[in-house]
């Protein structure tokens, strides 16, 4: 009986500490935003060292809940959002999602291979934190590549990418914002399934 019980809360902790892994949080009491993007550069390295023409579903799933998509979203569509209804607001975020995970996030294990990753300084305040490292790649050099995230529902969520300073976010939002300015909404999103072709 005693074994039995022991058995059963090892199994408990197990996949307590499993499903935490999963959710990409470090600890539900104290989460951590180093711990963080450390587990989205370990799911980077992984997907540099599968298939690049068929990336792991479960590897790119895994990095997507890392990162609001839904925050990023609205942040490149600006006032487009809020004029969507709701159900097109789910089928953007579902193509953008998508787009991530088939283009976005096997170019950046492209990136990774190969290089070393230091994490130099973590800065937290309040529900915001910049986790500051540098990549040593072998063509490119050293760049340093900074973490901005927020805390959402216990979890810190990756919000944007500095790279050398540069905001990946600022820069998708320039792109999507001239696409809607110049052309229309619909010419976005034609763009976008064209890059899943």
């Amino acid at each position: 009986m005693k074994n039995r019980r022991i058995r059963l809360l090892v199994s408990v902790a197990v996949n307590s500490c499993l499903l935490l892994w999963l959710l990409g949080s470090a600890s539900a009491d104290s989460p951590d935003p180093k711990s963080t993007v450390e587990a989205l550069l370990g799911a980077v390295e992984t997907l540099s060292k599968g298939d690049k023409d068929n990336p792991d579903p479960a590897v790119t799933r895994r990095i997507s809940q890392i990162i609001d998509i839904a925050g990023v979203s609205q942040s490149c569509l600006l006032d487009t959002w809020q004029k969507l209804p709701k159900s097109e607001q789910e089928n953007f975020l579902s193509l953008f999602r998508q787009v991530l995970e088939e283009v976005a996030y096997p170019n950046s294990a492209k990136f990774f291979k190969s290089t070393k990753v230091e994490i130099e300084q973590v800065k937290v305040d309040g529900d915001r934190a910049e986790v500051e490292t540098v990549v040593t790649h072998p063509e490119e050099g050293m760049v340093e590549v900074g973490y901005r995230l927020k805390l959402l529902d216990k979890q810190w969520l990756l919000e944007d990418v500095l790279l050398d300073g540069v905001s990946l976010v600022t820069d998708l939002r320039s792109q999507m914002q001239k696409i809607l300015r110049e052309q229309s909404y619909e010419e976005l999103k034609r763009r976008m399934r064209e890059k899943l072709g």
